[in-house]
């Protein structure tokens, strides 16, 4: 009989930690935990999960490092930097509001850092006058910042009495440009106090900076100008349009005459006006009032007795056209 082995059979190993795992018996599903725990393990885990901590905070602590870091040479190098604080402020302009308003509204300060301006707010800023068109801003980051500003040009005063609107006035006058855009008067010069008038008393609200839309409004600035351009070729100046009606404008010009326009049809109404003032330049007739608005007899009164002879037919407006050609 062979004797015992003195050898004892090598001892199982422990089976790597696993999750639990379904298990069926039968009818039955069992959950079997196959995860293996020891206090040895356990102190396995616990060192590697301090391993990574320590790894995670050191990191940490190297980017709040080198954070400060970049903080500090960015305030020294830039934010700090007399070179990059403001000393100038040039302001290229020209309209009614004057350069010192403009960099009050802008709210710029001595000292401002040119890095950290938000050019978009003092854009902003600038744009809530009326009287400002569009704003460009360029800085060089030698203390100086550079203000492009385009104002509404004032082609005529608009008066409206009732609004309080009095033309000619630093404190109640309002202007009118091109596009109908309104905006009130800081100072009265002479360049300003020329101007014609649009008198509207049937004005009902007045919004500077906002254009007005109304047609007779409209029809004054399109006469307007073109009354302008012709009298850059002698024709009487214009001095005020009264809007009495909203199917009239009454026109005042330097030479005392009195022209009477519809809001309607102004080109057809302009060449009658030509070929009258054409025919009043050749016969020297002194017209007080003149009324556009009738197509046929037109209306016309003298300041003194016209001379009439060999007119053998009114002015119609089917008459030839004639270029006006005035000489004063």
């Amino acid at each position: 009989m062979p004797a015992p082995s003195s050898k004892t059979a090598p001892a199982p190993k422990a089976p790597s930690a696993q999750p639990k795992k379904p298990h069926r018996v039968g009818g039955m599903t069992l959950n079997v935990n196959l995860r293996v725990d020891s206090p040895k393990i356990r102190d396995m885990e616990r060192a590697a999960l301090k391993r990574r901590g320590f790894k995670w905070a050191t990191g940490l602590i190297i980017l709040i490092c080198l954070g400060s870091l970049l903080k500090i040479t960015i305030r020294e190098a830039f934010l700090k930097n007399p070179q990059f604080s403001l000393k100038q402020v040039v302001v290229r302009t020209e309209g009614p509001v004057t350069a010192q308003k403009i960099v009050r509204t802008s709210a710029l300060t001595h000292g401002m850092n040119l890095l950290t301006v938000n050019l978009r707010e003092i854009q902003g800023r600038i744009m809530t006058l009326p009287q400002v068109r569009s704003v460009k801003i360029t800085r060089d980051y030698e203390g100086r910042l550079t203000l492009e500003v385009q104002q509404r040009q004032p082609v005529a005063w608009l008066e409206c009495p009732k609004l309080g609107m009095i033309a000619r006035q630093p404190e109640t006058g309002h202007f009118i440009d091109a596009e109908g855009v309104t905006f009130p008067c800081e100072f009265v010069s002479d360049a300003y106090a020329g101007l014609p008038s649009i008198r509207y008393e049937a004005l009902v609200q007045n919004h500077s900076g906002i254009a007005l839309t109304e047609l007779p409004v409209k029809s004054a600035l399109t006469l307007l100008k073109e009354l302008q351009q012709r009298s850059e070729h002698g024709a009487p100046e214009v001095r005020e349009i009264h809007i009495e009606k909203p199917w009239s404008l009454a026109t005042h010009l330097s030479d005392k005459t009195r022209v009477l326009f519809g809001v309607d049809d102004l080109s057809e109404q302009l060449e009658r006006l030509d070929r009258i003032w054409i025919e009043a330049q050749h016969r020297e007739w002194k017209i007080d009032t003149l009324n556009l608005l009738v197509r046929r007899n037109m209306p016309i009164t003298f300041r003194e007795p016209p001379n009439l002879q060999g007119l053998q037919e009114p002015l119609t407006a089917s008459a030839a056209p004639v270029t006006p050609a005035f000489v004063r």
